[in-house]
């Protein structure tokens, strides 16, 4: 349970340079106490199955001219995870699951692994790298692995990439295995099962950009996918064929597709952008076993701004371009993200299979007023969709429907006072008159202010009504809020008192308050830039969250939790 801290030295003399090299060292040491609510029988009220999870990341960086390295070292390690009953040892949790190599002996719960590491040189024609990067093409519909830290994802590529820019032109040129993060910074390592063998999909793709064609940006890209059904480095070699012939498989998906960006043509600042999929026999369909080989993508959208207004519209038509994920989706990450035009704030448990349909389209309006030009901002917008899928396993509905979601925004910006908060309405009308509508009422603030001597003050929150429509499974209307109350002293010291409420019968997590009620405190001091110390004391209620075109079910906290970050 020992970690030394990356402490920022406070500024002095120049020291002399001697070499040309630069180092960086970034470390994120997490330490949390979990309380679980399961009992054994004998001995009686006896929290046996508590336990510390203590985690670490380090990034270091080592740069010299035009070269550049980079690694990242991962460790996560359990106490009071082991006890004994009836004389025999058990082990609650398994950090590993059977296969997964580990440097540690079998009498320590813990993993350690360099999770990443990379190579750079960069030049004024371009880059090039080798080991692991982050990669995207256009809007991201065809390819989009990058780092996605509000919801804990780091999923990588591992391989080569070159990013070239001869003149007007921008080439990238990627091809590697998927790498996802074995172990997580702020979720859990502890399913029951242990960290498992990672998925080494095969990924390429290459995607070329010509600038300043008169008022035009045009590209185009493409990007082949390979799936592997065996963990490690023996899978990535099968699937791509390293393994002999017979170990060959179909390449399991093929996208490509072009864009195009007009800047101030009319007076309008339009994009589009359109893709297409083909799938092979081993990817799985969303739509149910009978579904075609072909799929395809389109998104556009259209930027103009008269006087104090500025009008954006957005249209989507997505039909099996989520299929991309069906395989990674149960590994808790997406390689490829089209735009949603949702509001990512409201989305649940239900209207999340909106926002990963394989057989939606719709548009978006939003108009925004510069009512004071820099302090205050009004806007608002509408959605409207339809939604066609009802095969995926997400959705709740067993009938299309039509979704109708207008939002309100309030933006004001006075000195240390500010103010952002938002109030909307979404139906989700189903087709026929049995199904009924879901819908959901919704509305979120952030307002902080000064108070006086450095103290300022920070209120947020977010609340939610939702009433369901007809299920197979029928779940009952639930309400939901989250606040937090924040007392800091400038950027050196804050106090957050924490509490949530829910009666969402799909939550699993029981409030330490009451039921429904959960409450935490936490402390904060910032010493100096280069170093944050968290402590925080309660329960915080599970939920989904959604973060960049990605949702993910965050579990519930009970505890105790420390974090320390720090660099030099």
């Amino acid at each position: 349970m020992l970690s030394t801290g990356a402490w920022a030295q406070e500024a002095g003399p120049e020291p002399e340079d001697r070499t040309g090299w630069t180092s960086t060292i970034n470390n994120d040491f997490e330490i949390r106490y979990w309380i679980e609510e399961t009992r054994l029988p004998d001995p009686a009220d006896v929290p046996v199955f508590n336990y510390v999870e203590q985690v670490n990341r380090l990034n270091l960086r080592l740069a010299k001219d035009k070269w550049a390295f980079d690694a990242q070292i991962d460790e996560v390690a359990l106490f009071a995870n082991r006890y004994r009953l009836d004389d025999v040892l058990t082990v609650e949790r398994p950090v590993v699951m059977d296969g997964v190599p580990t440097v540690f002996p079998d009498r320590f719960d813990a993993y350690l692994n360099i999770e990443k590491f990379r190579a750079t040189y960069e030049d004024d024609w371009g880059l090039i790298t080798a080991g692991d990067f982050y990669a995207a093409f256009g809007r991201g519909i065809v390819l989009n692995l990058n780092r996605n830290v509000d919801i804990d994802l780091d999923t990588s590529i591992q391989g080569a990439k070159a990013f070239l820019r001869p003149g007007a032109w921008d080439i990238q040129i990627v091809a590697g295995q998927v790498n996802r993060q074995q172990v997580f910074q702020d979720n859990p390592n502890s399913n029951g099962l242990g960290i498992s063998g990672d998925l080494r999909h095969a990924v390429g793709g290459v995607s070329v950009a010509r600038y300043g064609l008169g008022p035009a940006n045009l590209s185009a890209h493409g990007a082949v996918y390979n799936f592997t059904r065996v963990p490690g480095f023996k899978g990535a070699f099968e699937e791509i064929g390293f393994s002999g012939p017979d170990k060959q498989t179909p390449v399991d998906a093929i996208v490509g597709g072009a864009t195009a960006e007009l800047v101030g043509v009319g007076g309008v600042d339009w994009f589009i952008e359109g893709d297409l999929f083909h799938y092979g026999e081993e990817q799985p369909a969303d739509l149910g076993e009978a579904a075609p080989p072909l799929g395809h993508a389109v998104y556009a959208s259209a930027a103009f701004y008269p006087g104090p207004l500025v009008f954006l519209v957005e249209a989507k038509r997505y039909y099996q371009a989520e299929r991309i994920n069906a395989v990674t989706a149960n590994e808790l990450y997406e390689i490829a993200i089209a735009p949603t035009l949702e509001y990512e704030r409201s989305i649940t448990e239900d209207s999340s299979a909106g926002l990963n349909s394989s057989d939606v389209w719709g548009g978006r309006l939003q108009v925004d007023w510069g009512a004071i030009p820099g302090e205050l901002a009004p806007s608002l917008a509408i959605g409207v969709f339809r939604d066609d899928d009802v095969a995926s396993a997400v959705h709740f509905n067993e009938v299309p429907e039509t979704i109708i979601h207008p939002l309100a925004t309030i933006e004001w910006i006075k000195g240390d006072l500010g103010l952002i908060a938002n109030v909307g309405h979404r139906w989700d009308i189903r087709d026929g008159t049995e199904a009924g509508s879901d819908r959901h009422l919704h509305g979120d603030v952030s307002f902080n202010f000064p108070i006086g001597h450095e103290l300022l003050g920070y209120i947020s929150g977010q609340s939610e009504w939702y009433r369901w429509g007809v299920n197979p499974f029928q779940q009952t209307d639930y309400v939901e809020t989250e606040t937090g109350w924040t007392l800091a002293w400038g950027s050196k010291m804050g106090l957050t008192w924490y509490m949530d409420h829910t009666t969402n019968p799909i939550v699993d997590t029981t409030g330490n308050l009451a039921e429904p009620l959960y409450g935490a405190l936490e402390f904060q001091v910032k010493p100096n830039s280069g170093l944050t110390l968290k402590a925080l004391y309660g329960a915080q209620k599970s939920g989904i969250r959604c973060s960049g075109g990605q949702c993910r079910t965050l579990p519930g906290f009970s505890g105790v939790r420390f974090s320390m970050v720090g660099t030099f």
